[in-house]
């Protein structure tokens, strides 16, 4: 199997550890989803998943998870903790890659943040390809209030554009902020596809 070009720079940043936005345990958020019923078993997504601990969470919560990452060594950590549990772990470019059929939910905690802000457009895009109609896509919007990234700040008002509502449904009122252990913080925010 080829690796995606861009794999080099995201295999490179795995190997060094240069992803300091990502969290070592399952982010509050998703516990609360679990609890509140956001999030039951179903068919669900986690792209970019790097070697975060939420899609083996997920498995075990009883999710048929599949994540998607350009890095090969991010997809061989998953690979391997997800195999027990029916998981699958693709290697492959999240712009070019297409799933035979949508899901029924989309867990985004790092990935749209570790995108330079000009690719967002497009990978919104294909979030709404991605989920069924009624789907829904947890995101973890990451507010750093600074330039540059990557982590890139995700603002709220930008994410209502990039996220409208013709195409997605917001909740009324958002929960407070999730603390990041790097000292910034996440936006919960669960969309539901329209």
């Amino acid at each position: 199997m080829s690796v995606p070009t861009q794999a080099v720079d995201w295999e490179q940043r795995y190997q060094t550890g240069a992803t300091g936005w990502q969290r070592a345990e399952l982010n509050p958020a998703v516990s609360t989803w679990l609890h509140d019923g956001t999030l039951a078993p179903c068919r669900i997504l986690v792209p970019g998943a790097g070697r975060s601990a939420e899609p083996l969470a997920l498995a075990k919560a009883g999710f048929s998870v599949t994540v998607v990452d350009v890095a090969p060594s991010a997809i061989a950590f998953q690979g391997e903790r997800l195999a027990p549990a029916g998981g699958e772990a693709v290697l492959a470019d999240l712009f070019a890659w297409q799933p035979e059929t949508p899901f029924d939910a989309v867990y985004d905690q790092t990935c749209l943040c570790a995108l330079p802000p000009d690719l967002w457009d497009a990978y919104a895009g294909r979030l709404a390809d991605w989920l069924r109609p009624g789907g829904v896509l947890a995101a973890l919007f990451m507010q750093t209030g600074r330039e540059g990234g990557p982590p890139f700040h995700c603002d709220l008002a930008r994410m209502r554009t990039l996220f409208p509502t013709a195409l997605w449904t917001w909740p009324a009122d958002l929960p407070a902020p999730v603390m990041h252990p790097s000292g910034l913080s996440e936006q919960p925010a669960a969309l539901r596809r329209r």
